[in-house]
């Protein structure tokens, strides 16, 4: 399957997605939310890989994918094959270390130590059960998000923040 098929499955998966969340918010009597869902159209389905994964690593991206569960595992795997680490996406990646990622999406059998030490923003991202320990130190200020079964060990010295 080529890269552009996986893209056009992954966008049809995200308008049901994007729908079955929509009728979930108004269900809750977040008609707010669900109005901003029905409106939004930030993934069009002709981007290209890197443009999937600057929409996903948005704020409003990781807000929906964690909240919706989306992209399920089977999709991301998809992706394998293209590299994913070169747009900070670990998936099935085993035991790894990373050192001050500006982003690491870590998704299925993945378990990271991340270290960060520089003075600047990091993002750790958990997904379909990954796993992290993240260990900040110096002034580095470090921003997790887990999703359902997933797992983040937090551990900061000096003046670090992990949020």
């Amino acid at each position: 399957m080529e890269a552009k098929d996986i893209i056009e499955r992954i966008h049809r998966q995200w308008l049901i997605a994007k729908e079955q969340r929509r009728q979930r918010c108004e269900a809750s009597h977040m008609s707010v939310v669900a109005e901003k869902l029905a409106a939004c159209n930030l993934f069009k389905g002709t981007e290209d890989i890197a443009g999937i994964a600057r929409l996903f690593t948005s704020p409003q991206g990781v807000e929906f994918c964690l909240a919706a569960n989306f992209p399920n595992l089977a999709t991301f795997r998809l992706f394998k094959r293209f590299n994913p680490e070169q747009y900070s996406f670990y998936i099935d990646a085993g035991n790894i270390t990373l050192k001050n990622p500006k982003t690491a999406v870590l998704i299925g059998k993945t378990t990271a130590t991340i270290k960060c030490d520089t003075c600047e923003n990091h993002t750790v991202i958990t997904m379909h059960g990954a796993s992290a320990t993240v260990l900040a130190s110096g002034w580095a200020v470090v921003r997790t998000e887990a999703g359902v079964s997933t797992n983040i060990i937090r551990r900061t010295s000096d003046n670090a923040i992990i949020l």
